[in-house]
């Protein structure tokens, strides 16, 4: 049976008088001692409250599924009462709208019943004897939680609703402009900033919009989806790109962003294919750049590193930017993609084709993401299975005593894109990546950190084999790398035994250019894919 409740201070009428009245809200009270059940309710009546009375746990919950749970403000109840105690009912409560408060009061200072209520989500515990004052502020406490709880999950239902809507409509408008484009998309809530829309204009006009708008608030989703809204039908009217740009610039700048600060930014890259003239044209406002590859998996960033802002930041005239269409992939992600690919050290190009496999796992990755993440990839010809490019980087002339450095960072890379397929192959590889890297930079750019040479690997599309080319900006070789080969082995001679090795590891092996360009292809057993 509950115990008698005691107040101490002053009465409880007087201290009503010297308060003002509380909003009236709905207040459940729960105890099998009807005189003090009764005197809480009459204190909680005098002070503007609405209450509905319970003498039991099952009681209370019939009133709350007759009336409704979202009828109720918060709920004061008994530790003790046959039936079932405060513990059980707050359980109940907590199952069927987890919202909704509930303060347990109690004549015994067990530590082990404070400790259930926290784990269990109650709102606050009271312990008998205790004052009026106490137990009005108590339930203006746990109705402002229940208020607070119930709006954030109304807001938590919207973005649901609108992160749902968001996803389908990426997938669903994506894939009828191009079957053929592959689409990775995750966000740190339930709706992201980051979008990517396909806008046909005609059958030989095509754009491929991405942007990702500051923040990750339900805000963010609303002003991206505007934007893409806003483009097609200004690109349907036959206005360009550079005009949408520049209009939605000064928008974001006159109206939606204050005087004295940024309140809202928005990256934003446009990408224009002209099939009738086999041209690309891009303009990249704050995004991160484009990539497109040959038929070989080889890739190359488009673009300068510098881009121009991103909207909302200051005025600016967009420029547009024109390469031939690419014979492979034309790769598109927001900066979630690059920093993650930053913090776990590996090519952005190597995460892309991660999570654009289905068939692999990526959720272990996921969790080490600070920002959303959109990625896509389009076969923009049609080129019959075109490779994957997953390592593409420009390394200055003086890293030559960073070359260990270098090494853990293909040796990442390779094994996020390939996994336990490449382990077969990967000393191989990653040793004449290492020799023909150390060439490049020793003799191809002078140790000069002005000049740079070129990394690039790609898989074949089965995974069964790995490209490898290696660049750099000078004149190559004097001599024949065959004969000198053969001289070497005839005569031990000791020169340049790092290139003679690279001919006799991979599978095939060329040099062009006088060895300034080498290019090299290793397999990837059959049994190993076979075992996946």
């Amino acid at each position: 049976m509950g115990s008698t409740l005691t107040f101490w201070g002053e009465t409880p009428i007087s201290i009503l008088m010297t308060n003002p009245p509380l909003d009236p809200w709905s207040i459940l009270v729960v105890d099998d001692n009807n005189v003090v059940r009764r005197l809480i309710s009459s204190i909680l009546a005098k002070a503007g409250l609405k209450v509905v009375q319970s003498s039991s746990a099952p009681e209370a919950i019939e009133e709350l599924e007759s009336r409704g749970f979202n009828s109720f403000d918060m709920v004061l109840s008994d530790y003790w009462m046959p039936g079932g105690n405060g513990m059980d009912l707050l359980k109940q409560i907590r199952s069927n709208d987890p919202t909704l408060s509930v303060v347990l009061l109690t004549a015994d200072g067990e530590k082990a019943i404070l400790e259930k209520l926290m784990l269990n989500g109650g709102c606050a515990y009271l312990q008998k004897p205790v004052e009026p004052e106490n137990l009005l502020q108590c339930i203006k406490n746990a109705v402002k939680k229940t208020h607070l709880q119930r709006k954030l999950q109304t807001t938590a239902n919207q973005a649901n609703e609108v992160g749902k809507n968001q996803r389908a409509l990426l997938e669903k408008q994506l894939h009828k402009t191009w079957p053929d484009i592959d689409f990775f998309f995750t966000s740190q809530s339930q709706a992201s900033g980051d979008f990517i829309s396909a806008i046909d204009i005609s059958p030989t006009q095509r754009f491929l919009l991405a942007s990702d708008s500051s923040g990750h608030e339900l805000s963010s989703a609303f002003q991206s989806s505007y934007f893409h809204g806003l483009a097609r039908g200004m690109l349907h009217q036959g206005a360009s790109m550079t005009e949408l740009l520049e209009l939605s610039n000064d928008l974001i700048l006159s109206e939606w962003n204050g005087e004295s600060s940024i309140g809202l930014s928005l990256a934003a890259c446009s990408i224009h294919l002209n099939l009738e003239t086999n041209i690309l044209s891009y303009i990249n406002a704050g995004f991160p750049r484009p990539v497109v590859a040959n038929s070989h998996g080889f890739a190359n960033w488009i673009g300068s590193e510098r881009c121009q802002g991103p909207l909302g930041w200051f005025p600016e005239n967009y420029k547009e930017v024109s390469c031939p269409i690419p014979e492979g992939y034309l790769y598109l992600w927001t900066d979630g993609l690059s920093d993650l690919a930053e913090v776990i050290n590996v090519d952005p190009l190597a995460l892309a084709h991660r999570f654009l496999d289905n068939s692999r796992d990526y959720e272990k990755l996921i969790t080490q993401a600070k920002d959303d993440i959109a990625v896509a990839r389009l076969n923009i010809l049609n080129t019959p299975s075109p490779a994957f490019p997953v390592i593409s980087v420009k390394i200055n002339g003086d890293q030559a005593a960073n070359i260990d450095l270098w090494q853990s960072y293909f040796e990442e890379s390779l094994r996020i894109a390939f996994s336990e397929t490449i382990d077969a192959c990967l000393p191989n590889v990653l040793m004449c990546i290492r020799e023909g890297l150390i060439n490049a930079l020793a003799h191809g750019c002078n140790g000069d950190r002005d000049k740079q040479a070129h990394v690039q690997v790609s898989a074949a599309p089965d995974e069964t084999s790995v490209n490898v080319l290696i660049s750099d900006p000078g004149t190559g070789h004097s001599f024949d790398i065959a004969e000198h080969s053969q001289l070497a082995a005839d005569q031990l001679i000791p020169e340049h035994r790092g290139l003679i090795m690279m001919q006799s590891l991979p599978k095939h092996f060329e040099a062009k250019n006088n060895g300034s360009t080498i290019q090299m292809q290793f397999d990837i057993p059959n049994n190993i894919v076979a075992n996946l």
